[in-house]
């Protein structure tokens, strides 16, 4: 059965539009696209009929964006993949800092 999860990249952006009460949607897309490049590059390619999706989460104070993996529950390619997703990636690799760089998007030091 068709199920997802949501990744922890995107409760970052979630606090960032909490604090600064703005929509951040083009920034978190790039920040987000970036994060699945790095986990595809660490992981490999999802097992087919799973993928990666971005959907737009609205709020009081803006919107912001959630990074979702979707995946069947019943099948163990799946959920073997799911869980190593769900574990992440514990800091930005330097392939995706010099994405984010090539797009002109700019991170915190305390976020690299």
């Amino acid at each position: 059965m068709l199920d997802y999860i949501e990744l922890s990249q995107t409760t970052r952006a979630m606090n960032r539009a909490h604090k600064l009460a703005v929509k951040i949607i083009p920034g978190s897309r790039i920040e987000a696209l970036a994060y699945v490049n790095q986990l595809t590059r660490i992981l490999g390619m999802q097992p087919t009929a799973s993928f990666f999706k971005i959907v737009r989460c609205p709020h009081d104070l803006g919107t912001y964006l959630d990074l979702r993996f979707y995946d069947d529950d019943e099948d163990q390619r799946h959920v073997q993949y799911m869980m190593a997703v769900e574990e992440g990636c514990k800091k930005w690799d330097e392939a995706v800092l010099k994405e984010l760089e090539e797009k002109g998007y700019e991170l915190s030091k305390e976020r690299i």
